[in-house]
């Protein structure tokens, strides 16, 4: 469908942003953010965890939008499933103690946001996130960080210098023009790397 080759398009701009001068391609991390809630940050992150893994590629998908997060609705599994938020609590919990048992045939591993948590922010950003990735970078060749938006909460600006490459979402018909002032603004204030 037009729809899919969408994403493969997507997915030979990221490898290109990917690789070295040597043609090899380190573990990268992707984050899939926009300025407000509905602009489709969840579901490109889903359908580009799946073309990445059809590659042949290792690819881990995170819900990290841990104030309303929609990933176990596209996953179709119970909101208060064990995810990121117990980890960022728990420092006994693994990654591979989060890491979901899908029921259905998607080619990628997956963690949900999990519970939601009084204090979002400062979970995100005791060291604990940073950890995750570093050991998902060991198993992993692609780790899809699905994030909360940037206007709404201070959450995913705190988190950005984790990630290699960020898709930032604008949806037609949807996104208020103004909008993308902001989005200039994080750019020339150097908040967003590789975007």
């Amino acid at each position: 469908s037009s729809l899919a080759e969408s994403f493969m398009i997507l997915r030979t701009n990221l490898n290109y942003f990917t690789l070295d001068k040597n043609n090899n391609s380190d573990p990268k991390v992707f984050f899939s953010t926009s300025s407000t809630k509905g602009e489709g940050k969840t579901f490109t992150a889903i359908n580009t965890a799946s073309v990445l893994a059809s590659n042949n590629k290792k690819t881990l998908l995170v819900g990290c939008d841990l104030r309303n997060p929609q990933l176990h609705n596209y996953l179709d599994v119970f909101k208060d499933t064990v995810g990121l938020s117990s980890y960022l609590v728990n420092r006994d919990l693994k990654l591979e103690d989060i890491k979901l048992k899908l029921k259905n045939d998607l080619n990628f591993d997956a963690i949900i946001s999990g519970e939601i948590p009084p204090n979002p922010s400062e979970l995100l950003n005791n060291g604990r996130l940073e950890e995750l990735l570093k050991e998902a970078k060991k198993q992993y060749d692609y780790i899809l960080v699905d994030t909360a938006p940037t206007m709404l909460v201070t959450d995913t600006s705190t988190i950005f210098e984790h990630a290699d490459i960020i898709i930032y979402m604008v949806r037609t018909n949807f996104t208020e023009l103004k909008i993308l002032n902001h989005i200039k603004e994080l750019k020339e204030l150097k908040k967003l790397n590789n975007l």
